[in-house]
């Protein structure tokens, strides 16, 4: 397997640069220096979004510049290795997520503009907080073609998406007295694989908040700490909780599974805590997981991302998706009952629409592609959010597609890039861009 070719090294050299949400100014700099060597013209909007022009544009590629950083280092170092797989070459970090979704699609922009001409790329930024660049674009692409590539399945050809919502819910609990027989545990959560809470909410990947939360409703414990939870879009991976528990049930902490959870014993023994049982049950009873699917897909979901704790005041997050407007509608009206029957306040943060069907030039040139150089490829709508939906309502005269190679368990640690698939899909957007630009 060649693991020498240039987008791959590109993209490793992406790698050493630290482009967590939030904290990009590094990544952007770079992409505006290496593009400058091309011949381009490069427009910048207050918010951070790059376009960079070249010729006359015939067809505009857009892809996101920051990534989930799942991981220990503060620094957000990654440390790419490869490794095979029954004679199939992977890429993944050491210790944390790969930046996989979207390096690789800044990769291959790059490149589109270092081979070609007549030609837009469109970087936005913070895409993974809530699309924050595409909400506040403030950039004019000429073209009337957008090819999104931040598709994560090299033989998918998406023109359509789901869109999404962010719920945050409040509650102030009041303490209550500790019995002196109570024992005091501290739990974290370890070795959960985290997961996209898109393209693998179907896949019941434990989430570490509802884990726990499980473990203070199975108790009947008095909470101390609970909190834990990376990103809104992402499933859980660390979660702790600080609880005092009856002597009935220290025996269901003490043999709950050791590669799951590090428990210890608190031998700090305050007077007062926190009856949780309603946050527990906010967790575990609002909707987390598939909550609609049609033909064996989701069409409807929910992912309970983060709890934050300050003091009395238990706040948590959760991200809705609903390929269909009505069903995200019903929906947040069900969430939002559902917490203020239990004395939450609950508030709708952020909301976008669904990215709809639509079939025209762009579709039929990228299929007709795809079906001549990769035999495997479907038409396919996906339950993640994708930045299309939102900059179909910014320019409604331009038509998208999107497309990528295979990424695996993008934000988490188990994030790996499929080599093949990656060389494949330059070839392919390569034959696109001979065709279009």
């Amino acid at each position: 397997m060649q693991t020498n070719f240039e987008p791959l090294e590109v993209f490793l050299e992406i790698c050493k640069i630290p482009h967590p949400s939030k904290d990009c100014k590094e990544m952007k700099e770079w992409i505006k220096k290496e593009a400058s060597k091309f011949g381009v013209k490069i427009y910048e909007d207050t918010i951070g979004n790059i376009l960079c022009s070249k010729g006359i544009p015939k067809v505009c590629l857009q892809g996101h510049y920051d990534m989930v950083y799942v991981g220990e280092c503060k620094d957000f170092s990654i440390q790419p290795q490869f490794f095979s797989i029954e004679n199939k070459e992977w890429l993944k970090a050491q210790c944390s997520s790969l930046g996989a979704d979207n390096g690789v699609a800044l990769a291959c922009m790059l490149l589109a503009l270092k081979y070609f001409d007549n030609l837009e790329c469109l970087f936005t930024i913070d895409e993974e907080i809530g699309m924050i660049g595409a909400k506040n674009i403030a950039l004019k692409p000429q073209s009337p073609f957008m090819i999104n590539c931040d598709s994560e399945d090299i033989n998918e050809v998406v023109f359509s998406c789901a869109g999404g919502y962010d719920l945050k819910a409040t509650k102030t609990f009041k303490k209550i007295p500790i019995p002196q027989d109570f024992q005091y545990y501290a739990i974290h959560t370890q070795n959960f694989i985290g997961g996209h809470s898109g393209i693998e909410i179907h896949k019941n990947i434990p989430n570490a908040l509802l884990e726990l939360a499980k473990i203070v409703e199975a108790t009947e414990g008095i909470v101390l700490r609970f909190f834990g939870g990376e990103k809104r879009n992402s499933i859980p991976v660390n979660a702790t909780l600080k609880i005092a528990c009856p002597p009935k049930h220290t025996t269901l902490i003490e043999h709950l599974p050791k590669e799951s959870f590090s428990i210890s014993k608190l031998k700090d023994s305050p007077n007062e805590g926190y009856d949780c049982k309603d946050l527990a049950k906010s967790l575990l009873k609002v909707g987390n997981g598939v909550l609609k699917s049609l033909n064996n897909a989701p069409i409807l979901s929910s992912n309970i991302g983060i709890l934050e704790q300050h003091q009395d005041n238990f706040t948590l997050f959760l991200m809705g998706r609903g390929n269909e407007e009505s069903l995200m509608q019903e929906n947040i009206q069900k969430q939002q009952t559902f917490l203020e029957d239990l004395g939450f306040a609950a508030h709708l943060l952020d909301y976008y629409s669904p990215w709809e069907k639509e079939e025209g030039e762009l579709l039929f040139k990228v299929w007709n592609i795809y079906q001549k150089y990769n035999p495997n490829s479907y038409l396919k709508s996906i339950h993640a959010g994708l930045e299309c939906g939102i900059l179909k309502q910014k320019y409604p005269h331009i038509h998208f597609v999107s497309i990528g190679p295979t990424i695996l368990h993008p934000h988490s640690l188990n994030e790996k890039l499929d080599i093949a698939s990656f060389q494949h899909f330059w070839e392919i957007l390569q034959k696109i861009l001979k065709t279009m630009a």
